[in-house]
């Protein structure tokens, strides 16, 4: 092993670490390009039941499609908060939303909303319900039920303000775990109280303080993730409705103090982000001249009527009052300055320009609008694979760029960069925006909307990190698929079962290197130099895969080396290096980090034959401008995996290097092949150190041309005050999933489980289930524990990436399939679900395998197999858990029949 000081190459990466001014991003989507897969796990068959669930899930805002693809948000772990967002009251954001958010670290809230003549509604929200309670008398019992109807119903001021609601909103937010609320109130409070000024100011203290004590109590109850966003809309001193598009001391200073964030309008100018400016550098210069930054003032719920200046000093003291305002840009363009569209970007950059946050509103523009619908996609049905693939298509531009290999016939020096490319669609968003603008109609290839000038989204908002956590697993799938991909296997019958889903719960985080491209840097082990050495192209493909929709492919526009190169340069302990994915996993305690590659040669003769090995950076987040240069610890046997950790400089040099334990390869199925190595982190450790960049690394003289299957990096051994990781608690103890089957018959009829036949033209050995009932699961903390045991909620889903559920049929009820194990599949099964972010399944409409002679689900592309052995009505299913280290780690099984 050998280490070298690295030059400032390594700490030019393309993202940078959050802070307390850095601005955020706030995205917000209409519901109608919101799609929820409505039965809570990711794939699911045609059934003639498919309609009646859906018409149970019509309200609220919510739009299913979940056997087509559909629109997804792919980039969430660049987005500080995403906001679910419909035209109805209340609208909580789905499941396998609030997943995927938590998935990416990035913090999801519903909304509230009340408009046009909704006044009544609002004066139900602050006085609380019509009939109040009378006191609970001292003889009757405290009861969960008496004791939400009358614990809430506290007053607030004069006259009284009802907390009923508040806590109610509240109460929502812990139930599906998501992380507060936008409240948009858009009434005319001046018109519906008929021009009566008194009243009006009344109601807005009423309403500023109801804000107060939503935001204060969802703090205590919740923690400091918890976030109220007011929508700039209603005066506070008159009560007209009145997008001010600007913070302006008598219209909405006072909801700003009252809550976490205020999102001002999109009709903003420049002049307004400079009035702003001077507003908050007032408050900012006020405060400094009073109090020199003592600590932020504590706020209570006894004093919310006083609130006002205390609520704005914790916003100065804590540096939270710049970003803590977030100035509109609609995707639509509707009065935005640039127009919106392709050209978005431009009214983002002049708000971060001004030291302010951004809320992006309705990203599903490139799903919807009218110039793609018209233009590109005229001819195309929505949801089709050709309408998926160019959306994709326009998605990505809009978010990451388009980038080519540059030309073959490009000098040495131009192959550092990789060549961006421009959709059809740019040039006509350039008309649209000059149409809207009312500007002269651009010429081709000079747009607003067009190269050179295009930027891509998220060159302005790079990945940050968020929250320090124990783990990091991604297999970078999208949130839909054409088919499953599970251990190497592609699963896809579109006909008689797997063919195209929608599931936001499936979204993992991307690379970093999606945009412009990833530097490739090269470590000498002798000549302690670290340079950089080209670019490589990534891609998120579907036609191979690991698990998930696909894989990503990495390749380098260059030439293969020699084969002479190639081994010299192995001899010298050489490597080269790319970094994937941001990550903020703890080493604070010296722990025991396993990182898991799992790869593919994209084809033979590459030059990608040598071993994939990974790359990993430690970072001391307590120093964050700290002027020391990183040290590079090698791990690069000849014909072994290459292991790269770049640390702080240690203070004691006999501990300069990491240990890097048992770095080995093992072949996995169906080509792909496992890079698994061990690094002890205690050389470098500190109370707020952390892994804080992920990436690949091959011998020197190699290219990157591989496919990328999964990356992990979990912690083996947490500390001991701690408790274990359940994927190493499960490996120890040999814990088992158990499965129950909880049908909704009556009792007599439980032990019976009714099927259809499917179609005539179809399969013999199939059958639809349309028993209603559901499958539920866990996997108890403890070996020993049994079903019954009410203390112990088991690992929790949050632990475990996803749930496999396979179906097996046998010969008769008594009869014992077993389990398979997590070394292999089950016997005889047909893979019918895989789950993230809950923990059960409704079985109705799946389709199911009869025959004891099973296709073993390959590509089977819907072609009919027929067998001869006598037919089963009898099933099990069985629940495989996939950890965080990408392995299954504990099983189990239940008959159905």
């Amino acid at each position: 092993m050998a280490s070298v000081d690295t030059p400032n190459l390594l700490n030019n990466s393309s993202r940078s670490s959050v802070s307390r001014t850095t601005p955020r991003v706030l995205s917000l989507s209409y519901c109608s390009a919101v799609f929820l897969s409505i039965f809570k796990a990711l794939i699911y068959h045609r059934s003639c039941y498919l309609s009646l669930k859906l018409l149970r899930y019509k309200c609220g805002g919510y739009s299913e499609h979940p056997l087509k693809r559909n629109y997804t948000s792919e980039w969430l772990s660049n987005i500080d908060i995403f906001i679910y967002f419909s035209h109805h009251r209340v609208s909580i954001p789905p499941q396998q939303w609030i997943t995927a958010a938590e998935t990416h670290h990035t913090r999801i809230l519903g909304t509230l909303i009340l408009e046009n003549d909704s006044f009544h509604e609002l004066q139900l929200l602050l006085e609380g319900p019509n009939n109040p309670p009378p006191a609970v008398p001292s003889s009757v019992a405290p009861t969960t039920c008496n004791y939400y109807y009358y614990h809430y119903y506290t007053n607030l001021g004069t006259p009284p303000i009802s907390t009923y609601f508040a806590d109610r909103l509240i109460d929502l937010a812990i139930h599906h775990q998501f992380h507060g609320w936008l409240i948009n109130i858009e009434i005319d409070l001046l018109k519906a109280l008929r021009n009566n000024l008194p009243r009006v100011r009344q109601c807005v203290s009423s309403l500023k303080i109801w804000l107060d004590y939503l935001r204060l109590q969802g703090q205590k109850r919740v923690g400091k993730d918890w976030e109220i966003i007011w929508y700039d809309s209603v005066s506070y001193y008159d009560g007209r409705l009145n997008w001010a598009s600007m913070l302006r001391e008598q219209d909405n200073l006072a909801f700003m103090s009252a809550t976490s964030s205020i999102f001002l309008d999109y009709h903003w100018s420049r002049s307004h982000l400079s009035f702003s400016q001077e507003f908050v550098q007032k408050f900012v210069s006020e405060y400094s001249s009073r109090n020199s930054f003592p600590p932020p003032p504590t706020e209570t719920l006894e004093r919310l009527t006083t609130s006002f200046q205390p609520a704005m000093d914790r916003k100065v003291a804590t540096r939270q009052l710049w970003r803590s305002v977030l100035f509109g840009v609609d995707v639509f363009g509707r009065g935005c300055p640039y127009g919106g569209g392709f050209s978005s970007w431009k009214a983002a950059q002049d708000i971060l320009a001004a030291g302010f946050s951004v809320a992006l509103f309705a990203p599903g523009w490139t799903w919807e609008a009218e110039v793609f619908l018209h233009e590109d996609r005229a001819q195309l049905q929505e949801s089709s694979a050709e309408w998926w693939t160019r959306w994709w298509r326009d998605e990505r531009y809009f978010w990451t760029g388009l980038l080519e290999d540059p030309s073959p016939t490009t000098t040495t020096t131009d192959t550092h960069n990789l060549v961006s490319l421009e959709p059809p669609t740019a040039y006509p968003d350039s008309c649209r925006i000059a149409s809207d603008t009312k500007r002269p109609k651009p010429r081709k290839g000079a747009g607003f909307s067009e190269l050179p000038q295009h930027k891509p989204m998220l060159e302005l908002f790079p990945v940050r990190h968020k929250k320090v956590c124990w783990w990091f697993y991604t297999n970078w799938s999208l949130g839909s698929g054409r088919g499953i991909w599970v251990d190497g296997q592609h699963h896809f019958d579109p006909v008689y079962g797997i063919g195209e889903w929608t599931d936001m719960a499936m979204s993992f985080p991307k690379p970093d290197l999606t945009i412009r491209g990833g530097k490739v840097w090269e470590v000498s082990g002798e000549s302690a130099a670290a340079v950089h050495a080209g670019v490589a192209r990534c891609e998120l493909v579907e036609h191979v895969g690991w698990f998930g929709s696909g894989a990503v492919q990495v390749r380098e526009p260059l030439l293969a080396p020699a084969p002479a190169a190639a081994a010299a340069a192995a001899a010298t302990g050489s490597v080269r290096c790319l970094w994937m994915n941001t990550t903020s996993v703890s080493c604070a305690h010296g722990e025991v980090l396993q990182c898991r590659l799992v790869w593919k040669p994209m084809a033979p003769g590459t030059g990608s034959v040598a071993p994939l090995g990974l790359v990993v950076q430690a970072r001391d987040l307590s120093d964050p401008a700290s002027t020391h240069q990183p040290t590079i610890s090698v791990h690069c046997p000849a014909d072994g995996v290459p292991v790269v950790v770049v640390h702080p400089p240690s203070e004691s040099q006999a501990a300069v290097e990491p240990l890097v334990i048992r770095a080995k390869t093992r072949h996995l199925e169906h080509g792909w092949i496992e890079s698994v190595c061990h690094i002890n982190t205690k050389p470098f450790s500190s109370p707020s150190a952390i892994i804080d960049r992920l990436g690949i690394a091959v011998h020197e003289g190699t290219l990157f041309a591989h496919y990328l299957g999964e990356i992990s990096l979990v912690t083996k051994e947490p500390p001991a005050s701690s408790q274990p990781h359940p994927a190493d608690q499960a490996e120890k103890d040999d814990l088992r999933v158990q499965v129950s089957w909880h049908p909704e018959s009556a009792p007599d009829e439980a032990a019976s489980m009714d099927t259809a036949n499917i179609p005539t033209d179809g399969p013999s050995d199939r059958r639809l289930i349309n028993t209603l009932g559901t499958l539920r699961w866990r996997v108890p903390l403890h070996a020993d524990d049994d079903d019954d045991d009410d203390d112990d909620d088991g690992v929790s889903q949050r632990d475990m990436v996803a749930w496999l559920v396979y179906m097996t049929p046998r010969a008769k009820p008594s009869s014992d399939i077993g389990t398979g194990d997590c070394s292999g599949q089950p016997p005889m099964k047909r893979l019918v679900a895989v789950v993230r972010g809950v923990q059960e399944l409704s079985l109705t409409g799946i389709l199911v395998p009869v025959s004891h002679h099973l296709d073993h689900l390959g590509d089977t592309q819907g072609e009919a197999i027929h067998h001869h052995q006598p037919l089963s009505h009898h099933w099990s299913v069985v629940v495989h858990a996939i950890a965080a280290c990408g392995k299954c780690v504990a099983h189990g099984s239940c008959a159905l029949t």
